[in-house]
């Protein structure tokens, strides 16, 4: 996912908008449910994931979403 921080930053690049793998943990309220964590994963396992702790709606907003990525086709003869 490409998502913009509202209130955080990413600790690698220190910008406001990251690329990674979104994940969460949400509890009911209600007949309703909210966030309690937002898990933002970074691909290499090298960096930090950004934690979100007792997330609200509006803490991170999903700009994009990659839905596939394409292969380059080998060359031509």
């Amino acid at each position: 996912m490409l998502v913009q921080l509202r209130d955080a930053r990413d600790p690698e690049t220190g910008h406001r908008h990251t690329v990674k793998r979104y994940e969460s943990e949400k509890v009911e309220a209600g007949q309703s449910w909210r966030h309690t964590e937002i898990f933002l994963k970074p691909r290499n396992s090298l960096y930090a994931p950004v934690v979100l702790e007792n997330a609200r709606a509006g803490d991170v907003q999903v700009i994009a979403e990659v839905i596939e990525v394409l292969g380059s086709s080998p060359p031509s003869p």
